[in-house]
């Protein structure tokens, strides 16, 4: 861990706590962009910004792990009202490590419960579980479901497709394993944000009708890594990811670029979609917006049952901000909410 990066997350969180009468005197980042407003906090967050001049993706792949990581977990809230418990699931060659989140006030006698298979962000090289403790408890408790949160493979060491085999056969291992793990085997669905978004698309165009999820939820998803679309142009620098990190990544986890036509890469490129309820959230500040936003219509076009929650104003990653900007914690709980009602109002 660079003592660069420390220094200036330690600084980050004590800026964001000043007082906003200090903010507005200081803030110099535009009140609306491309016909979003943005509040004061956002807006902040945005400036501050402006002064890292570190490109991340220069950086080792280890150092960048440790940086995504050590950001998430200051920035991101802090998991509260949950039991969490390191698990093992036993795959085929291999056996990947896993983080279950169940309400705390839940008993041995609790009836059979929603679940949800989840799929961090770091686009397939960084992130791991622990850096979205914060997010899979607000998941349980407000979206009303357990979490089983998997420490899937990361590129380079291990490069497309590991992760979608991760995920596909996670999900395939954990729908076995619904009664003994006390979960509801037709309840069971599975999310992620940004690549974990993208895995979690491809898990739903792979698996078969009768094992498919009950819900994706798709935050911020990368749906296809060949196209230049406007967004990327337009937030290509200065609203969190960067788009020299977006190519970066996928360098990182498709260094031959034939992968990046395969649909296990790229959903939107599939011949169909599955049909599986979705919520596709997508942030208004965001290099992949645009793809989002298609890939909403597609499978809308395809007949399943979309809600498309758009965010206006705040970048990629603010699901992993909910500390420190108080319009993602407001996001994070409406999407809660939307959770909550597919899973387990119905």
């Amino acid at each position: 861990m660079s003592p660069i990066t420390r220094f200036q997350v330690a600084a980050t969180v004590a800026a964001m706590s000043l007082p906003d009468a200090l903010v507005r005197a200081l803030v110099a980042f535009p009140e609306e962009i491309h016909g979003q407003p943005l509040d004061l906090r956002t807006r902040w967050f945005l400036t501050l910004l402006r002064l890292d001049h570190v490109e991340r993706h220069t950086r080792t792949v280890q150092q960048q792990r440790e940086d995504f990581e050590y950001a998430d977990l200051r920035f991101a809230s802090e998991p509260s009202g949950v039991d969490i418990t390191a698990i093992e699931v036993p795959l085929a060659g291999r056996t990947l490590a896993a983080r279950a989140y169940r309400p705390r006030a839940a008993g041995p006698a609790a009836p059979p419960s929603p679940a949800m298979l989840y799929l961090h962000g770091g686009g397939f090289a960084t992130g791991s579980p622990l850096g979205y403790d914060g997010l899979c408890s607000r998941l349980v408790r407000e979206g009303g479901c357990v979490v089983v949160s998997l420490d899937y493979r990361l590129a380079p060491e291990h490069p497309f497709p590991a992760a979608v085999d991760d995920a596909v056969d996670t999900f395939r291992w954990l729908r076995a394993q619904a009664n003994a793990l006390g979960l509801d085997a037709s309840r069971l669905a599975i999310g992620g944000d940004s690549a974990g978004g993208t895995l979690s698309a491809v898990v739903c165009n792979t698996l078969d009708a009768n094992e498919c999820p009950a819900l994706q939820l798709l935050i911020y998803p990368g749906t296809d890594i060949v196209p230049d679309t406007a967004s990327r142009a337009r937030y290509a620098r200065g609203f969190y990811m960067s788009m020299a990190h977006v190519r970066w990544f996928y360098d990182t986890y498709t260094p031959n670029h034939l992968d990046r036509l395969d649909p296990r890469a790229s959903p939107m490129r599939a011949p169909e979609v599955g049909r599986v309820p979705a919520i596709v959230v997508i942030a208004g500040l965001d290099t992949l917006a645009d793809e989002g936003r298609a890939y909403a219509n597609r499978l809308a076009n395809a007949g399943v049952d979309v809600d498309t929650y758009e965010v206006s104003g705040l970048p990629h990653g603010f699901v992993s901000l909910d500390r420190i900007l108080p319009s993602a914690s407001l996001a994070v709980s409406e999407m809660c909410r939307r959770v909550r009602h597919r899973l387990s109002d119905r």
